[in-house]
């Protein structure tokens, strides 16, 4: 699995001084800190060699790493922090209440959790009994701005219906994995279908994602997926979602 964010600290100067932070002379570091609860493992991620920048006034930290078969399993909790990377030699007054020594955190950017083993769970689903109506189907309402509107019912839901024997999910059980697979894969299939290329560029960047949005939970897919996505044609990417979305269910049934 590969992490890759970038994080734009607009005004890092204010993070310094009597109302900061941190001392006026101190190094502030940005890094990440992941977490698997799991394997009981843990971890940083600094910025990519040159690419921790002022630009503008603007601090900006590009990462890029990746996670090797076995390294993590069933969860993973991201958090960019701030800390102190080399202490001031010299406190100015005002500053006695600061934390000056390396390596303490200072405060947290971001943080990101996601469970591998319930990918279907993110998904809003409803049931509906009927002989009327098919095994399945997604419902999607009018988007105003994917990167702010909520990952919820009120915008897309799938609708099953266990009037079918080959249902896949009756409440929290699964009746038929291989179905679940094919209407989850779908699914995903159809939301990034439905986005436009800068909504796409927001998600694989994960830059100005408002939390539990419809892009925000994309970009928490992107990351759980072990094998990249194929974007060059419409079923080379169904098919690259599908075999991720079977990993990542398979996975969760036999663990």
């Amino acid at each position: 699995m590969n992490i890759k964010k970038e994080v734009v600290v607009s005004y890092p100067d204010i993070l310094h001084g009597p109302s900061g932070v941190a001392c006026k002379n101190a190094i502030i570091g940005i890094c990440i800190i992941w977490k698997n609860n799991a394997l009981t493992q843990t971890g940083y991620i600094l910025p990519l060699p040159n690419e921790d920048i002022i630009k503008n006034g603007k601090r900006i930290c590009r990462f890029d790493h990746t996670f090797l078969p076995g390294e993590i399993s069933k969860d993973l909790i991201l958090s960019v922090v701030l800390y102190i990377k080399e202490p001031a030699n010299v406190v100015f007054s005002g500053e006695e209440i600061l934390i000056n020594e390396a390596g303490v955190t200072i405060g947290e950017i971001d943080n990101v959790v996601l469970n591998f083993d319930s990918i279907y769970m993110e998904l809003p689903i409803e049931e509906l009994n009927s002989k009327d109506h098919p095994l399945w189907w997604v419902e999607f309402s009018q988007w105003e701005d994917p990167k702010v509107d909520l990952f919820s019912k009120e915008n897309l839901c799938i609708y099953l219906n266990p009037h079918h024997s080959g249902c896949p999910l009756i409440g929290s059980e699964i009746k038929n994995l291989d179905m679940l697979i094919e209407i989850v894969s779908m699914t995903y299939f159809f939301i990034f279908n439905r986005l436009s290329e800068e909504d796409l560029l927001a998600i694989k960047s994960d830059i100005g994602l408002c939390p539990n949005s419809i892009c925000s939970i994309m970009n928490q897919f992107l990351l759980g997926c072990e094998d990249p996505l194929h974007w060059e044609s419409p079923e080379r990417l169904l098919s690259s979602i599908r075999m991720n979305v079977a990993a990542m269910l398979t996975r969760g049934e036999e663990e």
